[in-house]
């Protein structure tokens, strides 16, 4: 075992005992970056000594579109073009060996078959209440109202600086995917929930849009550059830049970029006075009693993301709780309220990584292919089911089955979905 996994466990172990368990130009809806450095706007990149580093996010930059139902526009009105075209690379992720020991299970990329048959209908059903229940997390909703409306999501740092956290324990789904210097970023969902301080946003990636897109929802970020921002735009993915209070806000208490926080109550506003569809997700997954077989316990789960990120959930019984690096991770409220980040479900896709460059100016960044097929693993009341996902577009959500065809079902609750680089082992 690396000594550095080694020293992940043990800090990790130690602290479980004591606890108890870019960005470009911050624009109204699309930014106007000109960069072509490496990372959002060409700033200057910050470190961590030992951790690798992450781009600094721009400043200064004007509005320049605005994403509609029907496409982009421009602040005078008129049709903008999203002209950029980009080109991608298959690369290597960067996995490294897991951590192992007698009571480890890990998945390899041999050990999964390539052609699963589909036996019974996978697609997504709800059954474990009676009442009105959330499209994206299952749970019951005591106000059927806030059902029928548009998803807003929010993208969201996981720099080192910008943790804890804010808003994503209200939020009824996260995606996780990794971006420059090996670190992950989060992409948090809010349908029938809301937070009014969801933060720190940070800025767009290729992959992002691929995955808002089937959700109908309306994300929300700091900036992008302009190729990723024509790329979300031209495939009809509504974006909601930096626009100001009420909307967006700085917290004093940090430093930029790692300080910019969004309101999705106030974006639901600006969605709907845009004239977006208003539409509400559709259901993601399958809910009810986990298909998992009773023999297949994960009540500790290991991911190595890259050199610079390493992530425990640990089950405590209830639910998984989140360490990062060893250290428990935390949440914070405006007031000053910290808690340590959970999750109900944990849904891991694999996926190939690319490198996503644009045709003119910008530069290269890290991107996912979420198309086709590749291995999944969902954990649920701490066991395991090996699968495999599917989805014929990025429009199309994934459809999950397992090692026979079978539909894959969980139970409801919060779901942190990650898009994990298939060529790193999971190991529970």
């Amino acid at each position: 075992m690396p000594r550095k996994n080694l020293l992940v466990v043990a800090v990790w172990l130690v602290l479980s005992v004591a606890c108890g368990s870019g960005d470009d130009s911050v624009p109204s809806t699309v930014p106007s970056d000109t960069s072509t450095s490496v990372g959002e706007d060409g700033g200057t990149p910050t470190s961590n000594p030992g951790s690798g580093s992450e781009p600094e996010e721009g400043t200064a930059g004007t509005a320049a579109t605005t994403a509609t139902g029907e496409g982009a526009q421009d602040g005078a009105g008129t049709t903008a073009t999203a002209a950029a075209t980009t080109t991608a690379t298959t690369t290597g992720d960067g996995g490294s060996t897991e951590p192992d020991g007698t009571d480890a299970t890990t998945t390899t990329g041999t050990s999964e078959p390539t052609d699963t048959p589909v036996t019974d209908d996978p697609s997504p059903t709800t059954t474990l209440y009676a009442g009105p229940v959330s499209p994206v997390s299952g749970l019951p909703v005591l106000d059927p109202s806030r059902l029928d409306r548009k998803l807003i999501a929010v993208k969201v740092d996981n720099h080192w600086n910008s943790r804890p956290q804010s808003g994503i324990e209200h939020a009824d789904a996260v995606f996780e995917l990794v971006v420059e210097a090996g670190i992950t970023r989060f992409i948090a969902l809010f349908h029938h929930s809301d937070s009014d301080w969801v933060g720190p946003v940070r800025s767009l990636r290729p992959t992002d849009w691929t995955l808002v897109k089937p959700l109908n929802g309306a994300l929300t970020i700091s900036g992008g550059q302009p190729w990723i921002v024509d790329g979300a735009l031209s495939n009809r993915v509504p974006l909601i830049g930096d626009m100001g209070p009420p909307l967006t806000a700085r917290w004093s208490d940090r430093q930029a970029p790692h300080n910019l926080y969004a309101d999705t109550a106030e974006a639901r506003r600006i969605a709907e006075d845009r004239g977006l569809d208003q539409s509400p997700p559709p259901t993601l997954f399958n809910r009810g009693p986990s298909s998992a077989s009773p023999m297949d316990v994960a009540t500790y789960i290991f991911l190595d993301w890259t050199d610079t990120t390493d992530v425990v959930w640990h089950w405590d019984g209830d639910q998984y709780l989140r360490s990062v690096e060893g250290v428990p991770h935390q949440w914070i409220d405006q007031g000053g309220g910290t808690g340590q980040i959970a999750a109900d479900v944990l849904v891991v896709l694999m996926a190939e990584r690319r490198t996503a460059c644009p045709s003119g100016d910008g530069s290269c960044v890290p991107a996912w292919r979420t198309t086709g097929e590749n291995r999944a693993v969902v954990f649920a009341d701490g066991l395991a089911q090996v699968g495999r996902w599917s989805r014929a577009d990025n429009g199309d959500w994934f459809t999950l089955v397992g090692t026979g065809g079978e539909p894959v079902t969980m139970p409801a609750g919060r779901t942190w979905i990650m898009i994990y680089p298939e060529t790193a082992e999971l190991v529970w």
